[in-house]
């Protein structure tokens, strides 16, 4: 899987673009399954940090770190590659799943106020393999 995953990062920048999600687990078109997507183009790449989106989809509802309740969110998240760690700089969160409907509650997360990228109560937890995915990847052009 990850050698798919690092095939995929490194060929989509040579398919025009594309904004095409690449799914880490789960099935986006099935909304009683835990989902988590990864859009490959990074929003930014500045040495050691990559800026790239994930959203994820929930199998139930779901409360935030800070109670915030959800079903679904689509997020954009700071890769630290010299620390092999990700955080949440921004989250929209959906009560409808598979980000359907309007977001109820966007968050703005500062470097003050570390949200950790880990994906709580999915196992196994594939943030590890996406963030040596993310780093390799954009590392290696």
């Amino acid at each position: 899987m990850l050698k798919f995953l690092l095939l995929v990062l490194l060929a989509l920048p040579a398919m025009g673009g594309e904004n095409a999600w690449l799914t880490i687990m789960g099935d986006p078109t099935n909304a009683t399954v835990d989902t988590i997507q990864v859009d490959p183009i990074p929003v930014s790449v500045a040495g050691d940090l990559r800026t790239m989106r994930v959203r994820v989809n929930r199998i139930s509802e779901r409360n935030n770190w800070d109670g915030i309740p959800y079903r679904s969110y689509e997020s954009s998240v700071l890769f630290d590659c010299a620390s092999n760690t990700a955080r949440y700089l921004e989250i929209r969160f959906y009560m409808q799943p598979l980000w359907l409907g309007q977001a109820h509650t966007s968050v703005a997360y500062p470097s003050t106020m570390p949200r950790w990228m880990l994906f709580g109560g999915v196992d196994p937890s594939p943030y590890q393999r996406i963030i040596y995915a993310a780093c390799e990847a954009i590392g290696r052009r």
